[in-house]
C-alpha cells in the first residue's frame, strides 16, 4: 500500500515539473531565432548592472543599438550607462539611465526590449518631451507600437508630461525668486510660517541701510 502511494506521489512530481518545464520553454519557442537569443542573453543579466556585464558590448545589442539610433546612438548609450540595473517587468526588459551627463543633447533616456514582439524601443526626454524611436518591421501589416513599463510610461502621457512639466517650473521658480517661500506657505495653508516670513523680510527692509547718492555742489 505505502509503495504505491509513493509510485503515485513520484508520478504527480514528475508530471508537475513537466508542465512547469513546458510553460517555462513554450513561450520561447514561439519566438524568432533572434529573440530566442535576446532572451538568452538577458534573462540571466536581470538585476545585474549593465555596465558590470559588458552588456551595451555584446553584438546582439550594439549592432540593433545603432542600426536602430544612428546619429542619437552615442548620446543615448552614454545616458544608459548611467543606469544601474537591468530590469524586467512582464515581457518587457528594460534599463533607465538615472542621471545625465550630455544636459545639452537629452535628459533621461530608456531602453526597451520587448520578448512577445521582439521589438526594440528607446526613449529620449529632451525639454520634458519624449522621442521615440523604435523598430519597425517590413513583415508587420500596421506599425508596431512600443509597450513600455509603468516607469516610462507615464511619459507617453501628455496629461502626466504637463503635470510633470508644471511640478519642474514651480520646483525652478520656488528656488530662483525668494518670494515664492511665503506664496508657497499660503498654498499649504502654513499661515504662521506666511507671518513669520513677511515679517522677516519686513525687518530686513527697514534695517538695511539706504545708499545715498553724493550731490557735489555746482562750482
Amino acid at each position: 500500500m505505502g509503495t504505491t502511494l509513493l509510485k503515485k506521489m513520484r508520478c504527480l512530481n514528475i508530471i508537475w515539473l513537466a508542465l512547469m518545464l513546458n510553460a517555462c520553454v513554450a513561450p520561447l519557442l514561439l519566438m524568432s531565432p533572434q529573440g530566442q537569443l535576446m532572451w538568452a542573453l538577458l534573462k540571466p543579466l536581470v538585476g545585474l548592472n549593465p555596465n558590470d556585464v559588458g552588456l551595451f558590448e555584446q553584438p546582439l545589442i550594439k549592432d540593433r543599438m545603432k542600426s536602430l539610433l544612428g546619429d542619437n546612438y552615442e548620446t543615448t548609450v552614454s545616458l544608459l550607462k548611467t543606469a544601474d540595473k537591468i530590469q524586467q517587468e512582464g515581457p518587457l526588459f528594460y534599463m533607465v539611465s538615472t542621471y545625465t551627463p550630455v544636459p545639452e543633447m537629452a535628459e533621461k533616456a530608456g531602453f526597451v526590449w520587448n520578448s512577445e514582439t521582439n521589438q526594440m524601443a528607446v526613449m529620449l526626454l529632451t525639454g520634458g518631451s519624449p522621442k521615440i524611436i523604435s523598430e519597425q518591421f517590413t513583415n508587420q501589416a500596421e506599425k508596431l507600437v512600443p509597450s513600455w513599463p509603468k516607469e516610462l510610461a507615464d511619459y507617453t502621457d501628455p496629461q502626466k508630461l504637463q503635470q510633470k512639466a508644471i511640478e519642474a517650473g514651480t520646483e525652478k521658480l520656488q528656488e530662483q525668486i525668494p518670494a515664492a517661500a511665503p506664496l508657497k506657505a499660503v498654498a499649504t495653508g502654513d499661515v504662521k510660517a506666511t507671518q513669520e516670513t513677511v515679517l522677516e523680510k519686513a525687518v530686513n527692509e527697514v534695517a538695511a541701510p539706504t545708499a545715498v547718492k553724493e550731490v557735489k555742489p555746482v562750482q
